[in-house]
């Protein structure tokens, strides 16, 4: 292959910039381009535009057209495939790069004809030795089972959304202004999530309960607070404080300790740093992710889209740990070499995320930044943390009661990595028989408390214990049922509207399939399947439509209602979001 010849197309611009840096040294003349994301889309075929045809009808396809989405880039491209350059991919390493390299693929091969030769360039980072790497070792052909999985996604995600999104659209706006009742398969068990925890905390009954609560003091002048269990009969708990009312000592009756160890984190997966940087920053993980990824193409993190959790055999720890230190993450007690604690899990494609340049930028890029770096440090090189948990059980004039504590003994990782250092409640160390002075005593009244409404980090973790959705694509839903007007963001929790809860139960009434995640995950299994060659792409789509079709009938069967239904929430819900914007309407 001539050198001169070579062009190389990056999904992003400050990827293809890396690139050109990496490589002008040895390839002179190197030409380095980027697309912008998918150039192209998949689409309903013509003569399938709203309102042309039943939406049934749409569920019957079982082929759609590619669009292009991005013409300057379109154009741009071809004419360079025209000029003779020879084409190597090096879009982002996922199924999803994947396809954007094969829409590049296509378009190169439209123009060069079908036998024109390309390769792949492969990497999971833009660090220099990276991407030398990479070039050393060019494939010679896409990964074919990514990209089928990939377009299944596409294809699925397409027919069922406009299928869905379109009935109920068209149903409801006979009857109310809407923009847009949105519908799919992962959106609607998130929302579903949020709803369900809703009626869970309209459903609650307060139950009171009371409590004898006293503050203790050994002769050393240590206190500490001791509580009995709760009493559940208000007659109960007062005749038992009538009983220690008054008492001046209590005896300690018995007295343990245990050290808890303390694991330092695990390397870092996707979802586990979203999780953690929403409650870190109070941002949405989409907003997460797209910092993230803005970190990656700058070349200050790894790939940012892992299910990794271990790291393999050869992994470099040194010079991601000399940057660190250099940029101050560092610690005396650190050990000299990598001892990382791994977990289970690798998606065979990318290692987990680690820095790969110090970062001197401000605001919440350099938390993120922070977070994935004292991370890092803190699983390869620190101790593991120990904490001392103590219990005591004491009796005042034969009213048990109990007490515990804890303190760090051993900060380990904390040290580096101080993200949800536990709260100390130290505890005196107790002798079995010693009397303690009561320095005050009370019977306290409460009532049971329900469930919180789920934050942003418990919503994501509910969506991947039920398998909605992948590392890649989790964390755009909880934004997008904000943005379609079914829930809201308060205090950093999720609350449904009254759309939200009424589609809902609308789909709920139809079939519970519609909401709950088991079909959309059996949509997951099937990717799953066609990466491991078991199930072509076609097959997969033929099952998994056949099951979304019946679930459409229903709706069909029952559309009146619905939409009847959901044209007085989305009146009820403009007022709620009205009111919670200061007067101003927003559309749903």
């Amino acid at each position: 292959m001539a050198l001169e010849n070579i062009l190389i197309v990056a999904e992003k611009a400050s990827v293809a910039r890396a690139i050109r840096t990496a490589l002008s040294h040895i390839i002179p003349n190197i030409h380095v381009t980027n697309v912008r994301g998918h150039l192209m889309d998949a689409d309903l075929p013509e003569g399938y535009e709203w309102g042309r045809v039943n939406p049934l009808e749409i569920m019957k396809l079982r082929q759609v057209r590619n669009v292009v989405t991005d013409r300057t880039t379109y154009e741009r491209l071809s004419k360079l495939f025209r000029d003779g350059y020879r084409l190597v991919i090096a879009t982002d390493n996922d199924s999803e790069g994947e396809l954007i390299g094969f829409e590049i693929l296509s378009l190169y091969r439209a123009i060069r004809g079908g036998a024109a030769p390309y390769q792949r360039m492969r990497f999971n980072s833009v660090e220099r030795k990276e991407l030398m790497r990479s070039w050393q070792s060019l494939e010679g052909e896409l990964r074919w089972p990514w990209v089928a999985k990939a377009r299944f996604r596409q294809t699925f995600d397409l027919l069922t959304g406009a299928a869905f999104t379109r009935l109920l659209t068209e149903g409801t706006r006979r009857r109310a202004r809407v923009r847009l009742i949105s519908w799919g398969s992962c959106q609607t068990p998130c929302l579903n999530f949020v709803v369900e925890r809703e009626k869970e905390i309209e459903a609650f009954t307060p139950k009171p309960y009371w409590f004898v609560e006293a503050v203790l003091e050994r002769m050393d002048g240590e206190s500490f607070t001791a509580r009995s269990k709760p009493f559940w009969e208000q007659g109960e708990a007062e005749k038992i404080w009538a009983q220690v009312e008054g008492v001046s000592e209590a005896e300690v009756k018995d007295f343990k300790e245990d050290v808890k160890v303390s694991p330092r984190p695990l390397p870092i997966r996707t979802d586990d740093m979203l999780r953690d940087l929403t409650r870190i920053t109070r941002l949405s993980a989409s907003k997460l992710l797209q910092i993230m990824e803005e970190l990656y193409a700058e070349g200050y993190l790894s790939y940012p889209r892992t299910d990794t959790n271990r790291y393999r055999p050869g992994f470099d720890f040194s010079t991601p740990r000399k940057i660190l230190e250099d940029a101050g993450i560092k610690d005396e007690d650190a050990s000299k070499g990598p001892r990382p604690r791994n977990g289970r899990l690798d998606d065979g494609a990318h290692p987990p995320i680690y820095p790969i340049s110090a970062y001197s930028g401000a605001g919440v890029a350099r938390d993120v930044w922070e977070y994935a770096a004292r991370r890092f440090y803190a699983n390869a090189f620190m101790d593991d943390a120990q904490i001392v948990q103590r219990q005591a059980e004491i009796s005042m004039n034969g009213l048990p009661l109990h007490a515990s504590g804890n303190h760090i003994v051993h900060e380990g990782f904390y040290k580096v990595f101080p993200y949800f250092r536990p709260r100390e409640s130290p505890l005196p160390a107790l002798r079995v028989g010693e009397r303690v002075k009561v320095v005050s005593a009370r019977l306290v009244s409460e009532k049971t408390k329900p469930p919180p409404r789920l934050t942003e980090a418990e919503l994501l973790r509910a969506m991947e214990r039920a398998g909605i959705g992948t590392d890649a694509t989790r964390a755009s839903y909880p934004q997008l049922i904000i943005d379609r007007g079914y829930a809201r963001k308060h205090s950093n929790t999720f609350q449904p509207t009254p759309l939200g809860r009424t589609l809902i139960e609308c789909l709920a009434g139809t079939d519970m399939r519609l909401v709950t995640p088991e079909t959309r995950r059996m949509v997951d299994e099937q990717m799953e399947r066609i990466d491991r060659g078991e199930e072509t792409e076609g097959e997969s789509l033929e099952k998994t439509i056949r099951i979304y079709e019946e679930l459409l009938r229903k709706c069909y069967a029952n559309i009146d209602e619905i939409s009847s239904k959901l044209a007085k929430a989305v009146s009820e819900t403009f007022k709620t979001l009205a009111g919670k914007a200061g007067g101003r309407r927003k559309r749903v």
